[in-house]
């Protein structure tokens, strides 16, 4: 599993030196900015195959220190969240492989990363105390959207294809297992 890391993300977390680009497969890439989006400096998690996002805000040193460990719970913390068992979770990361800390995996990767970023900065929500920001992330799940990996898909919900693109990859996965 590959973790593309924005620039502002490389310097803030201090990471000299990255795996190289390998992964292909979209399924196993999240691509992590870190912004601020009104005076609030925020850490955007997004798949580029589903457009599947993650806010957190108020990030501790400890996450910095560790942000490979950290990237890794917010995926096992996402897939929990939308129902996934945890043996449907373990085959994912299975599936996956170890974690990678990367650059960003280009344009059409970035896409939704990029919308997402200019979406968030619209927005005029609370911020909630803590640092996984559920509302702002439901939100932004929910928003009906177009995802640039997949062109034939008009209008969908990040939540919901999330959900259909894993279910099918784990399925297909125990049907050859």
């Amino acid at each position: 599993m590959e973790f593309g890391l924005t620039s502002r993300v490389i310097e803030r977390a201090k990471i000299n030196k990255l795996e190289p680009i390998k992964e292909i497969d979209y399924r196993f890439i999240w691509e992590v900015n870190y912004a601020n989006i009104c005076g609030k400096m925020l850490l955007i998690i997004v798949n580029p195959d589903t457009r599947y996002s993650m806010i957190y805000c108020d990030l501790k040193p400890s996450v910095w220190k560790n942000l490979d460990n950290f990237l890794h719970q917010a995926v096992e913390h996402a897939f929990l969240n939308e129902g996934f068992s945890f043996a449907e979770i373990n085959t994912y990361f299975k599936l996956a492989g170890e974690v990678k800390l990367t650059k960003t995996h280009g344009k059409k990767s970035m896409g939704g990363m990029n919308h997402l970023t200019t979406y968030l900065s619209y927005y005029d929500k609370i911020l909630v105390d803590g640092m996984y920001q559920k509302l702002i992330t439901d939100d932004c799940n929910t928003d009906l959207c177009n995802v640039a990996l997949h062109p034939e898909c008009k209008y969908v919900e990040p939540k919901e294809f999330f959900v259909k693109r894993m279910k099918e990859l784990i399925s297909e996965n125990n049907l050859i297992n």
